[in-house]
């Protein structure tokens, strides 16, 4: 009781630093929401480098694919490293710097398989994903949240509705959860219909997002995503980014 009591204060201590907050006093869902956003940013502008194992299922190729689970190094800037750990493509590894490999998407398939080559944004590459690598790593969803939410305050006319689903453990971490439905249909410039997050009590990032949109004249979850197991700044070096990195099979 004493913790939920202490997570309530801060976040409404984080509405005092919302534009427009007060002005939504009379929606503590949103309120809530708005706070648990504002949070995970302030968090995320912390993280210089992160290691996690996502589990992902995203709308690619006509349909929602099977789940993956990937371990995955990120450094800010744009480096990648992805080993998947599940039974979909497993031992498969993908790597990824703007630098350090010339801005190509390093492939290995299998051992004994040729080590591809490609461009990260070209039809290989992106076959099987909604997302190319360029949005991997934990920048990309709070920067999808915080600009609907930018949007949703810059158009006030717009009615942007919120649920606070209350706290969860997932995954050992105990977070607190919301949903918020934005009206696409009435401003094509927002991300997703309705995204469902769940911002980690330890870190303030996120542990969960499902993002349901249109797809094929339907109304459907599109994308979800569990970041399990983050550890931040953890001194992440060029090596970490490396073709020639003895743990990697590339």
């Amino acid at each position: 009781m004493r913790h939920l009591t202490v997570l309530l204060l801060a976040l409404v201590a984080a509405l005092s630093l919302i534009p427009g907050a007060h002005a939504e006093g009379d929606d503590p869902a949103r309120a809530v929401a708005e706070a648990l956003v504002e949070r995970m940013i302030a968090a995320e502008r912390g993280v210089k480098d992160a290691v996690y194992t996502l589990h992902r299922r995203e709308w690619a190729d006509g349909g929602l694919i099977p789940e993956e689970r990937m371990a995955i190094k990120w450094r800010r800037g744009g480096d990648v490293y992805m080993r998947w750990v599940g039974e979909r493509y497993n031992g498969r590894e993908v790597l990824y710097s703007p630098t350090l490999t010339g801005g190509k998407l390093i492939v290995s398939t299998a051992a004994y398989v040729p080590t591809l080559t490609l461009d990260p944004k070209g039809s290989v590459a992106m076959r099987g994903n909604r997302h190319s690598i360029l949005d991997a790593g934990l920048s990309f969803p709070v920067r999808m949240v915080r600009e609907d939410f930018e949007l949703a305050r810059s158009r006030p006319e717009l009615a942007l509705t919120a649920e606070d689903l209350g706290p969860r453990v997932l995954f050992g971490e105990s977070a607190r959860c919301a949903r918020v439905t934005m009206p696409k249909d009435q401003e094509p410039g927002f991300y997703a219909m309705k995204s469902e997050f769940c911002i980690a009590d330890r870190t303030g990032l996120p542990v969960f997002f499902e993002i349901t949109d249109r797809m094929n004249g339907q109304v459907q979850v599109v994308e979800r995503f569990n970041f399990v197991g983050v550890k931040v700044n953890q001194g992440l070096t060029d090596a970490d980014f490396s073709v020639d990195n003895p743990a990697y099979n590339l």
